[in-house]
């Protein structure tokens, strides 16, 4: 069968066995503005920020479960809190003699203390936290700006000079003046860190905005990386973080499942896909064990994933509407089904499903039937069964389970003597 298709530039990068996206995110007239690093680290901050969300608290042996399973998803770094709490502390020491292949940072404070149990416990670096706002800073620690720099390139100082890899994170940074991140970022940059992250904390970034900060802190920065941490309060995480990618930030802090303060932090499993998928980014992540992993942290959080979430919502590759699976059907036969989903669920560990409910026709109930071993051949006698698992599903406000399906069509067909 012969499908037509749009002949644009690139093609390997937006159609493959996998998707079938927009083309226009190649084309040189978009592809000429922006400038990605090829490969992006992506550090994981699920066990520290999670834990600020409230209700959710992680045991020993759940921090482990969760270092392992982020380890063998192939995260490149992760962030634990060990002055949390005796079990967060017993947990990073048994993760530092397992010698995953993910780099172990402890998140500190300026507070030498904190980053003196990161030396106790082994650790290869630490996340120097501390605050990048002068607002912030006078009002809680009545300190001047330059204070503010000296406290934290002191305490980056402190962390280097004992062989620690330091990823210094000032946090506020998009609601404070730019001429003092600027500054922030170079001192920093002088003191030797391996790393700059800057926050947007609250995500109220647009992301014009966060393209034109972002380029202006890459002049700042110099050779030393940067990276974003950025929250989710206004949705635009994923979207932020994309840009950032975009203008040359090369390390991206992440939570499975959006977990974090608030409403969450930038989602690993959205990042990831979108890097690789629409940006063409590298990074060291399977994404086909990203399902696996995000319900591994749905059971020991608590926190149930919406089922609308992209990527490892239940909904999505979950199809109920007739006319939707009648073109699933068109699309597989024209060796294409990619045509009619955002990328192959197997992609992310994922699998089709076919739904019966409100929204689905005669058709395709008769197909579900088919399936299930009933075969109905009197088309108005289908007609009658769809409109009875029509109304079922109106009244129960869900879908019809497999069970219910054969119970309806059984007393369809007994009603007519069938």
């Amino acid at each position: 069968m012969e499908v037509v298709r749009l002949d644009l530039p690139n093609k390997e990068k937006w159609d493959t066995e996998r998707y079938w996206l927009t083309p226009y995110n190649w084309i040189d007239e978009v592809r000429s503005k922006i400038s990605p690093p090829e490969r992006v680290v992506l550090h994981d901050a699920t066990i520290r920020e999670g834990q600020q969300m409230p209700g959710v608290a992680f045991k020993r042996d759940e921090i482990v479960m969760i270092a392992k399973a982020l380890d063998e998803l192939g995260i490149d770094r992760i962030e634990l809190i060990p002055f949390l709490s005796k079990d967060d502390e017993e947990a990073a020491k048994e993760l530092v003699d397992m010698g995953l292949n993910a780099k172990l940072l402890s998140f500190v404070s300026w507070k030498k203390e904190d980053t003196d149990l990161a030396l106790k416990l082994d650790l290869e670096g630490v996340v120097l936290d501390f605050v990048g706002n002068p607002w912030q800073g006078k009002v809680f620690w009545n300190l001047k700006p330059e204070e503010i720099i000296e406290r934290g390139v002191n305490a980056a100082l402190y962390a280097k000079d004992h062989g620690l890899y330091v990823v210094a994170m000032p946090w506020d940074d998009f609601k404070a003046p730019l001429e003092f991140v600027e500054q922030n970022v170079k001192t920093l940059t002088e003191a030797h860190v391996d790393r700059i992250t800057i926050c947007d904390t609250y995500g109220d970034a647009l992301p014009w905005a966060m393209e034109y900060v972002m380029k202006r802190l890459k002049k700042a920065a110099g050779k030393t990386p940067l990276e974003l941490h950025i929250h989710n309060d206004f949705g635009l995480a994923t979207a932020g973080a994309l840009v950032a990618v975009a203008s040359g930030v090369e390390g991206l802090h992440v939570t499975v499942n959006g977990l974090g303060e608030r409403v969450g932090l930038l989602s690993l499993e959205e990042i990831a896909v979108a890097l690789e998928f629409l940006l063409g980014v590298k990074t060291s992540i399977n994404l086909e064990k990203l399902y696996e992993v995000s319900k591994i942290v749905e059971e020991i959080s608590k926190v149930k994933v919406a089922v609308n979430k992209p990527i490892v919502g239940a909904n999505q590759f979950k199809y109920t509407a007739g006319w939707i699976t009648w073109m699933h059907r068109k699309a597989r036969e024209a060796g294409k089904l990619t045509g009619m989903l955002p990328f192959m669920p197997e992609a992310v560990g994922r699998q089709l499903e076919y739904v019966v409910s409100k929204g689905s026709g005669a058709s395709f109930v008769a197909e579900k039937l088919a399936e299930l071993g009933i075969t109905v051949e009197d088309p108005e006698t289908m007609k009658r069964i769809a409109r009875k698992v029509k109304e079922t599903a109106n009244t129960l406000k869900s879908t019809v389970p497999d069970s219910l399906l054969i119970k309806i069509a059984r007393e369809v067909l007994e009603k007519e003597g069938r």
